[in-house]
């Protein structure tokens, strides 16, 4: 197969070209900077940190290599770096104006994850569901995949008051879901893991969120297992 002569772009291009690879797969990332110095140099470009995405970062690469992407990113503003650390300092480390604030921040960069998850949690702590504004159920479903079935180091390691709000809203706002006529309820479990199942997709718009709070309150991964975050600054 014929190479593509990259360097025979432009300057402006070629950065293009290394900034969408940079989000895309950090091994083609890895294969492009071992192809020349001028990929290299191009690669290693502070402004290039800002766009990865972490989430697709290869975690057998551990230790130095880890702590030193961490650093990097979170010093360009990198969305997915925001997002992590947002979340863990939120439902793990209760610092919730801090993990909030960067959460939002997150969102606001356009980062698809942290929008979910920033709905999720304003709805969860200030009852807050104008976030949701927007949010078509196609889009919900395709975005809570993402965000229930986070791979790499994240493990369930919540704080106190997120078990504390899990309990409430499985005593106070679940039973609204069974008890609304708005569709016929199907066979399974009273429980948060079943609730997915229970009703057909022309439930009404209380239940569809209620159905989602639900599931993320169940699934919703936390602790990311990461190095201090201190250390990122």
């Amino acid at each position: 197969m014929e190479q593509f002569p990259i360097l025979s772009l432009p300057p402006e291009v070629q950065g293009l070209v290394v900034k969408l690879v940079a989000h895309n797969s950090f091994e083609d990332l890895f294969r492009l900077r071992a192809t020349c110095k001028a990929m290299r140099s191009l690669a290693d470009d502070e402004d290039f940190y800002a766009s990865f995405d972490l989430f697709k970062y290869p975690w057998r690469l551990n230790g130095f290599r880890l702590c030193y992407l961490l650093r990097r990113c979170y010093a360009q503003g990198n969305p997915s770096t925001l997002y992590i650390k947002g979340v863990e300092y939120f439902y793990r480390r209760n610092m919730y104006v801090e993990g909030l604030d960067l959460m939002k921040r997150a969102a606001d960069a356009g980062f698809e994850r942290a929008s979910y998850t920033y709905a999720m949690t304003r709805k969860l702590w200030d009852d807050d569901g104008d976030h949701f504004r927007g949010f078509s159920r196609d889009y919900v479903a395709k975005i809570r995949l993402l965000v229930r079935s986070s791979a790499g180091l994240w493990n369930w390691d919540h704080n106190d008051y997120f078990h504390i709000r899990r309990h409430v809203f499985i005593s106070t706002v679940a039973p609204i879901f069974y008890s609304c006529p708005c569709s016929p309820l199907l066979e399974g479990h009273w429980a948060l893991w079943d609730i997915d199942n229970r009703k057909a997709e022309d439930m009404c718009n209380r239940c569809f969120w209620i159905k989602e709070v639900s599931l993320f309150l169940h699934d919703f991964k936390a602790s990311t297992g990461h190095p201090n975050f201190e250390t990122w600054r």
